[in-house]
């Protein structure tokens, strides 16, 4: 991915961390990780960070396919971050699934994934 393409890729992403209202630690810290993962840097995170709390956001299609399918993977794994998906954020996921053409069967298997995910992450805490 290029520069805006990690930006992007970091707002849909953050739309998630701060659609319930409530940004905690280690929300932060998973948005972190993920960040260093993709090799985004100080302004594509300020970017992503502006663009993603504008009132009107919605999440884009960022990048090959397989890029697409991470964001939404990352999508859910930083939402089950705090114990709980807030109504807010499943909305949020369920609107990019839906824009991505993701059918039910698809969306379960990568949410258990992300689940799985989820437990590696809780242990290393």
């Amino acid at each position: 991915m290029n520069d805006e393409e990690k930006a992007k890729y970091l707002a849909n992403l953050y739309h998630v961390v701060v659609a319930d209202g409530d940004v905690d630690r280690v929300e932060e810290r998973v948005f972190d990780e993920i960040r260093r993962d993709i090799r985004a840097g100080y302004l594509e995170t300020q970017k992503a960070k502006e663009a993603a709390g504008n009132d009107g956001f919605e999440a884009e299609l960022v990048g090959r396919w397989s890029e697409r399918v991470a964001n939404l993977e990352d999508m859910l794994f930083v939402a089950m971050c705090n114990g709980v998906v807030d109504p807010a954020e499943k909305k949020a996921i369920q609107q990019y699934a839906r824009r991505l053409g993701i059918d039910q069967g698809q969306f379960d298997l990568i949410q258990e994934e992300a689940k799985q995910r989820y437990a590696q992450f809780k242990r290393r805490l």
